[in-house]
């Protein structure tokens, strides 16, 4: 990791593309730089090959040469939820399948890279369906508390009308319960310098707010083939 920092603190922070949260500083992993590639293959390969998921005969594992250096230096920075793009490597004319990131700083309160199990668009409509619910709980709530009231006011009893609110809100509360334990639980990794962590593109995640700074991690590209059995 000291080699890999000593670099870091070499690049210049780019001032050109477009601007971010996070400083980068950019560079290629060729000739000199070699050995970073090579050895993320290596621990990667060695982590993979011993519970059996690399497919090493099929499809070699490659980190693409184009890197980046990503720091938050200041609280409150992070990503919201979104999908990396794939990279075509332009050494085989193959396209990237992992977004790769190795962590170079501890923080020790906030700033996951949290795996979510779902698209936004989804999360999002289900919580407009949870929040729609539990408004149409509280006014049931509200109906409910007026017609006992009204009821010790007029010395009546409006056990029908009741009835029907409280079926109601069961039934409205029923189904926030189902539509809550839907949600599946994400999966948020905390930055610990030197952990290794990478992801399929296309899995939905979110750079949760950082609290501890400052979070800084290498970003790069792999192409991986896992088995599926």
């Amino acid at each position: 990791m000291s080699n890999l920092q000593s670099l870091r603190t070499s690049l210049p922070i780019d001032k050109e593309k477009k601007k971010t949260a996070a400083a980068r500083r950019f560079f290629c992993a060729e000739n000199e730089f070699e050995w970073i590639r090579d050895g993320l293959v290596s621990v990667i390969k060695e982590s993979l090959e011993k519970d059996g998921t690399l497919n090493g005969d099929e499809a070699p594992m490659r980190v693409l040469p184009w890197m980046r250096f990503l720091e938050y230096s200041e609280r409150d920075q992070g990503l919201g939820p979104h999908t990396d793009a794939l990279i075509r490597c332009k050494e085989t004319g193959v396209w990237s399948t992992h977004t790769l990131l190795v962590f170079c700083s501890d923080c020790n309160v906030g700033g996951e890279t949290t795996l979510l199990p779902e698209d936004a668009k989804t999360t999002r409509v289900r919580q407009r369906k949870v929040q729609k619910a539990r408004d149409a709980a509280n006014e049931l709530k509200s109906a409910i508390a007026r017609t006992e009231s009204d009821d010790m006011t007029t010395k009546t009893t409006s056990s029908a009308r009741l009835d029907r609110l409280q079926t109601a809100l069961q039934n409205t509360e029923e189904s926030i319960a189902i539509m809550t334990m839907q949600a599946k639980p994400s999966f948020p990794v905390q930055p610990k310098c030197g952990r290794i962590f990478f992801f399929p593109h296309e899995c939905p995640h979110e750079g949760r707010s950082t609290v501890s700074v400052p979070k800084i991690f290498l970003r790069a590209e792999l192409i991986l083939k896992l088995t599926t059995s």
